[in-house]
């Protein structure tokens, strides 16, 4: 070859192929005959080969210009993928979202913000995990999820963290329970009821430590576990008082209430992303519905 090929040259080359004459194909280019076969010459001096030959008068590919167009018809195919990926990425982000969530975050804060925003990008597919804080950690790190949602507080610096929402803990009631009549539940109200508690390591328990003298392994603490859910459950079944994040009582609203507690038991609610990456499309999107969106006071 004496000069490199241009993105012009296979253009023309391209539309007399599939045109079958240099007229047609300059039509199909918006563009002149005597354009097209100057090109086309071009082309035939860039590469070194003879692409077409007369036969009648009109133009006939040779078998070299056979094979050069099949490659040029597979390089146009690849663009035309592009084209058309970018516009799915204009539409709707990559078309799929992958979010991390605690159970609780998934059962009583996401529904209402994932309803919506479905109806808003009908076309998208959406991957939900629910794991512990750090386990959503390490898949973050491992670019498996877009964000994740979380009550932990994990520091990290490869990670950007988003305070999305600050409530407050409550205390968790059958409805038939006779404290489910009082508006606030005080600490000392609790200490003659079977407790059913998060584990030590939870952040609500961390934050109760020092505000309700109240701990795993004590007597007034009858059941001890890791997940907010099998607390709602419980509570249910008449086993005995819980202490929860606002967003599963919210969950299981038709079956139980949910009070204040006094002292207050903050619960802070976490949007965490990589720092390595920008978010897609689509996450933002999400995102700015999860800043916007108006949560109701689930305690009564």
């Amino acid at each position: 070859m004496t000069r490199p090929l241009n993105f012009q040259q296979i253009q023309a080359f391209k539309a007399v192929m599939e045109s079958g004459t240099t007229t047609r194909a300059a039509q199909v280019l918006n563009t002149t005959q005597p354009s097209i076969s100057r090109r086309l010459g071009e082309l035939r001096q860039a590469t070194g080969l003879e692409l077409f030959d007369l036969h009648n008068g009109r133009l006939r590919p040779t078998r070299e210009g056979q094979q050069l167009y099949r490659s040029v018809r597979q390089h146009f195919e690849g663009l035309e993928q592009i084209e058309t990926a970018a516009r799915v990425l204009r539409k709707s982000g990559t078309g799929v979202l992958r979010i991390g969530s605690t159970p609780t975050l998934a059962a009583g804060l996401l529904p209402r913000v994932v309803a919506p925003f479905m109806q808003q990008h009908p076309g998208i597919y959406i991957n939900l995990q629910t794991h512990g804080t750090p386990q959503l950690k390490e898949y973050l790190s491992q670019g498996l999820l877009d964000f994740v949602l979380t009550t932990g507080h994990i520091e990290h610096s490869d990670l950007v963290t988003v305070s999305l929402l600050r409530s407050r803990a409550v205390c968790l009631l059958h409805r038939d329970h006779p404290l489910a009549r009082r508006r606030v539940i005080k600490a000392d109200q609790l200490r003659a009821q079977r407790l059913i508690l998060l584990d030590e390591n939870d952040d609500i328990m961390i934050a109760m430590r020092g505000r309700i003298p109240l701990h795993p392994g004590h007597d007034d603490v009858a059941v001890e576990t890791n997940s907010s859910l099998t607390i709602c459950a419980l509570v249910a079944a008449g086993v005995g008082v819980g202490v929860v994040n606002p967003f599963v009582a919210n969950a299981f609203a038709d079956q139980l209430v949910a009070r204040r507690l006094d002292p207050v038991i903050p619960v802070e609610v976490t949007l965490m992303r990589s720092a390595a990456l920008a978010p897609s499309m689509l996450a933002s999107r999400f995102e700015n519905l999860l800043t916007t969106q108006s949560w109701p006071d689930c305690a009564g």
